[in-house]
């Protein structure tokens, strides 16, 4: 997690001094549609933005898909658990009936 944000802080750093250097006015072409002039910094900001949201949205993706799979197994765990519970129970009655049945059959 700390190697994330460092990595994060790095990154920001690094779009930071771009920015700055970079101030001039751009046209952005993108399939058929074609810009009005606009700061190079202001596309690196929104294109730097958009990552981060789709990377986010990404994550929060896949860490709801890793809660519900913990929740599944946390809940099967909890099935195991009370069967084995209850298979020892029923070894343990079966114990203790095979030595009454045996200290009746010394008498």
């Amino acid at each position: 997690m700390q190697a994330y944000l460092v990595g994060a802080l790095f990154f920001l750093l690094a779009i930071a001094i771009f920015v700055f250097q970079n101030t001039e006015q751009v046209i952005v072409h993108f399939i058929t549609w074609t810009s009005p002039e606009v700061s190079l910094a202001v596309v690196v900001l929104i294109s730097a933005c958009t990552g981060a949201l789709i990377t986010f949205l990404l994550d929060s993706f896949r860490q709801f898909k890793i809660a519900r799979r913990i929740k599944e197994l946390s809940d099967q765990n909890v099935k195991l658990q009370k069967k084995i519970n209850r298979l020892e129970n029923t070894q343990s009655k079966n114990a203790s009936h095979s030595d009454v049945a045996a200290s009746k059959d010394k008498e």
